[in-house]
């Protein structure tokens, strides 16, 4: 029998009835079909398969082991069919699985009520990855994921952002530093790199120390970590300072042993929902649109 051969899927569904029914004339019925016409699509199908499904009794007949084997695997394909079915005329707030990517800082925020809701809904599964921006919006615009949130819109007309909350940046500091730091403390002290250090230590001094600050050259890098749950532990032993979104500081477990500078001009990113346009979201996924609300919100 040829492996790749794809079994008729109207000689199979007679058969499962004839097995169901027992008898040929009550299949017949059934189906609106001659008693012969049932003959005929299981000797279609026999030598389809190369086997022989049915031992005949006089007026009755007992499957083969083939016949058995074909008949279980022919109910399992007509429940996942019936199954898949359901699931296409279905939108379930707790079915179904949630693919989004947002920052490391709102992934530690929020993941810890995703897998609650996971645990509450069984038939939910929640993939979620931290990225920046730009590798958000081309998750989407490839359809790896449903939904993003990001921090700057882009100008693709496929997107649609949806502001939800925000963030702030927040300069970190030892706990044996003042909130009130000045420029030349912190150059003293050295940076804590991060993948995203430069780029948010830049906004940060040049908002608030614009007079000194020019570029992060000025100030000597003291150690680098791209694990974001790790990069305040090198701030707490006294070896630099740092800037993080709030949400990552927040999440640390010693935020007791840090400072955090008082700013005169705060840096504070509008957070966006960001979906395709023409694709529209299924609705488990406005649970996880109103958590991020509520957590960023305040």
């Amino acid at each position: 029998m040829n492996s790749n051969l794809s079994i008729n899927h109207v000689w199979l569904n007679t058969y499962l009835r004839l097995v169901e029914t027992g008898h040929f004339t009550k299949t017949a019925e059934s189906l609106y079909m001659t008693q012969p016409g049932v003959s005929q699509h299981i000797k279609k199908l026999e030598q389809q398969l190369s086997v022989v499904l049915l031992q005949r009794i006089g007026k009755r007949f007992e499957l083969t082991e083939a016949g058995t084997k074909l008949y279980q695997h022919g109910k399992q394909l007509a429940k996942i069919e019936s199954e898949t079915l359901s699931s296409l005329q279905t939108d379930s707030e707790t079915e179904g699985e949630c693919k989004i990517s947002c920052s490391g800082s709102l992934a530690m925020l929020i993941y810890k009520d995703c897998l609650a809701r996971q645990a509450k809904h069984s038939g939910l599964r929640f993939s979620v990855r931290a990225q920046p921006n730009h590798a958000i919006t081309q998750q989407i615009l490839n359809n790896e994921i449903d939904l993003g949130i990001v921090t700057q819109k882009h100008d693709e007309t496929e997107l649609v952002y949806e502001e939800v909350g925000k963030e702030q940046l927040r300069l970190v500091l030892p706990k044996s530093q003042r909130e009130n730091v000045d420029y030349d403390a912190l150059a003293h002290l050295g940076f804590i790199n991060h993948p995203d250090g430069h780029h948010y230590a830049s906004r940060v001094l040049a908002a608030n120390f614009s007079e000194q600050f020019s570029t992060m050259e000025q100030i000597k890098e003291k150690g680098f970590i791209n694990q974001l749950t790790q990069i305040l532990e090198p701030v707490v032993l006294g070896l630099g300072f740092t800037v993080l979104p709030e949400y990552a500081v927040s999440q640390f477990a010693a935020t007791d042993k840090l400072t955090i500078a008082k700013l005169s001009n705060p840096i504070i990113d509008k957070l966006y929902v960001v979906y395709k346009q023409h694709r529209k979201l299924p609705v488990r996924y406005h649970w996880f649109i109103d958590l991020v609300k509520q957590k960023t919100q305040n």
